[in-house]
């Protein structure tokens, strides 16, 4: 399936904030508020049944955070990536581990490294990173230990 397909579909079901294709992949931006609505729309209606990863990407100018979801289809060998924009003060989305159970510890990890709080998850238990050192991957993060490199 072409992206001009999935997005016609998507759209037909979802309210699409924006859209792009990169490199034959579909992003389609969403609001946080539908997000478990669209994943579930694009496993269960679309054959999207492997969610390959959650990530977040620190958008710090534009004062976001940007949840990036992954999804691959083994019936029409098609991926999708649906991207929802968090204010960066306060992170905060729906879990989507009741319908993909491989997001827990992708949730999890975006948690750590990333601030975002995922709303209702089953285990908001810290997965990777020690006490003390929080949301590392943002790129306002400082830390003691952190020697910065010399300007080249």
């Amino acid at each position: 399936m072409i992206f001009t397909e999935i997005l016609d579909k998507l759209k037909a079901k979802h309210e699409v904030l924006e859209s792009k294709e990169d490199l034959g992949v579909l992003n389609a931006w969403v609001s946080a508020k539908k997000i478990k609505e669209v994943i579930g729309f694009l496993k269960n209606d679309m054959q999207f049944g492997q969610l390959s990863f959650v990530t977040a990407v620190d958008l710090m100018a534009a004062n976001n955070i940007e949840m990036v979801y992954r999804l691959f289809s083994y019936e029409t060998k098609s991926d999708v990536v649906i991207k929802v924009k968090l204010d960066r003060a306060k992170p905060e989305i729906e879990t989507i581990t009741s319908i993909f159970s491989t997001a827990d510890w992708h949730e999890r990890e975006t948690s750590e490294m990333f601030g975002v709080k995922f709303l209702n998850h089953p285990d908001p238990n810290r997965l990777l990173l020690p006490d003390g050192i929080d949301m590392p991957l943002r790129k306002d993060f400082k830390c003691a230990d952190m020697t910065p490199l010399p300007k080249v």
